[in-house]
């Protein structure tokens, strides 16, 4: 494991996450929130993109490791509502899985990002409803 990235997230509970990315130098970067051509025939789209409206928001809803090293997976675009289940080996799958990483590590930014905003404006309310004597003690 030569070729990795790690990151340490910090959730509101105060609970640390560290995320370990490894990077294959042979695999350019996908851009996230980009939304993919359509295939030319003969070609397979990425597990993560959808064969029918293009987005790249596919997701797996089930998914088992199966003999000789390949996953059966059901996925699903929340876009169109199209539903698969299929069999794909290990190196389709690694893919998809850094693709599924990527976007958990988006919503744990933005979920920290807004975790944020609302403290802020809970204390903000706070401190003027204390300043303007409007908490009493039957309030607690």
């Amino acid at each position: 494991m030569s070729d990795y990235r790690t990151k340490k997230i910090s959730l509101p509970s105060g609970q640390m996450i560290e995320i370990i990315y490894l990077i294959d130098p042979d695999v350019p970067p996908t851009p996230t929130g980009s939304q993919p051509a359509a295939a030319p025939l003969g070609t397979e789209l990425p597990l993560h993109c959808c064969p029918k409206c293009s987005s790249d928001l596919v997701y797996p809803l089930t998914w088992q490791e199966c003999d000789g090293g390949t996953w059966t997976m059901e996925r699903r675009c929340p876009n169109c509502e199209w539903h698969h289940v299929g069999s794909f080996d290990q190196a389709a799958v690694e893919p998809f899985d850094d693709m599924i990483e990527l976007g958990t590590e988006e919503l744990l930014m933005d979920l920290r990002t807004w975790s944020h905003s609302n403290m802020t404006d809970d204390i903000e309310r706070l401190i003027t409803a204390i300043n303007g004597d409007l908490i009493l003690p039957l309030d607690f």
